[in-house]
């Protein structure tokens, strides 16, 4: 994919802005990043020049404790972005990221972006918006991995890739490992909880795909 066909894809589903002038200046400040699975495109407390939007891939945000356990922090889907608090004084990168999949980013210049922001109001708007909604998707994991058993934990991020793609056919972007450290539980139980899922008719496995059931099936 060449950068220009990037370029419109973030204009159109994350600004949501057809504006000439607005493309020209971004044209000027961003790059195409494609990253082969399991590379790493940036480790934490590495010096930060880009944040990141997915054009189609997805990506895992992680941080590795004193024990040297990994623990992963998000997996950003299609149409996000991260890396974005580096927008606001912070020099360096605050977790380490890597390529659940191939993936294609548009990297966007943070000096370049704070200047255009300085500009025009509509990107502010606009990342205070998708701020406020990872705050509350952080938020919500942490009360999640606090007061709820891991079976829901399991269902509400299904329904969550369900409403991702407006479908109820999907598959999972990453690994069950991984989705088992994003939920804070042990992979052997995330498999014993899909078999039961499927027994108690919530869901249908065929494969790689998962199809979610209407709850009174």
């Amino acid at each position: 994919m060449d950068k220009n066909k990037a370029l419109k894809i973030f204009m159109v589903n994350f600004i949501n802005s057809h504006d000439e002038d607005i493309y020209e200046n971004l044209k000027n400040i961003t790059k195409i990043n494609i990253i082969e699975n399991k590379n790493i495109l940036f480790t934490e407390g590495q010096e930060a020049e880009y944040f990141y939007y997915i054009i189609d891939g997805n990506i895992k945000l992680s941080k590795i404790t004193f024990q040297g356990k990994e623990t992963i922090i998000r997996i950003v889907h299609n149409n996000e972005i991260f890396a974005e608090a580096t927008l606001y004084g912070r020099k360096t990168y605050p977790v380490n990221a890597a390529a659940v999949n191939k993936t294609t980013l548009l990297a966007i210049s943070i000096k370049g972006f704070q200047e255009l922001c300085s500009k025009n109001n509509a990107f502010v708007l606009k990342l205070f918006i998708t701020m406020s909604h990872q705050l509350r998707y952080l938020v919500d994991m942490i009360n999640d991995l606090s007061s709820t058993d891991t079976t829901n934990r399991l269902l509400k991020y299904l329904y969550s890739l369900k409403e991702k793609k407006g479908s109820s056919v999907i598959k999972l972007p990453i690994p069950k490992r991984d989705l088992a450290m994003l939920l804070g539980a042990a992979p052997e139980t995330i498999s014993r909880l899909f078999t039961k899922l499927q027994n108690d008719g919530l869901i249908k496995i065929n494969g790689k795909e998962i199809t979610i059931l209407e709850k009174d099936n």
